[in-house]
């Protein structure tokens, strides 16, 4: 019965622990508004980087989404809801505990915008191929969302960038 129970506790301590919705929240955070201020190009949605930390689906419609021609679904950074960012802001970069939510989790970030202002965003993750993933982010400072789960608003994009004639 010993040599069960050595082998139980053996076998826990080799699995590998999945990191929390709040490191993984602060990872992203931190590597992608250094990428966002130094244009290293690894934040483009097609990134391996991307890709660790975004759900799949997430990055889907956001690329098709920046495909359409004169798209207007999404009129700033998806992740911080800024046009621009400031290098010096990054060490304002806060986020709260996680709470559940109806699909995963959710964590609040608040991001310094200078003069010692912080916007608050709400993150939403749920688990993906055994780590938490961004799915979902939202504005909470000015209650806004960037609708890229609305499919008739991506339908209606397309067929005004079908009218149109790009440059």
């Amino acid at each position: 019965m010993r040599n069960v129970l050595l082998m139980c506790l053996l076998l826990t301590g080799c699995a590998t622990q999945m990191d929390t919705p709040e490191k993984r929240t602060h990872d992203f955070y931190t590597f992608y508004l250094t990428a966002f201020v130094t244009d290293s190009k690894e934040d483009n949605l097609d990134s391996p980087k991307m890709r660790e930390y975004i759900a799949r689906d997430t990055l889907f419609r956001l690329q098709r989404i920046f495909s359409l021609y004169e798209q207007e679904i999404i009129g700033s950074d998806y992740f911080t809801y800024t046009q621009d960012y400031a290098a010096e802001w990054i060490p304002d970069l806060s986020v709260s505990n996680a709470i559940n939510s109806a699909s995963g989790k959710l964590v609040n970030v608040e991001l310094g915008v200078g003069h010692e202002q912080k916007l608050q965003l709400n993150v939403y993750l749920r688990n993906e191929d055994g780590k938490w993933k961004i799915y979902r982010v939202t504005d909470a400072s000015h209650h806004f969302e960037q609708y890229i789960f609305d499919d008739r608003s991506i339908a209606a994009a397309q067929r005004y960038a079908a009218s149109i004639t790009s440059p």
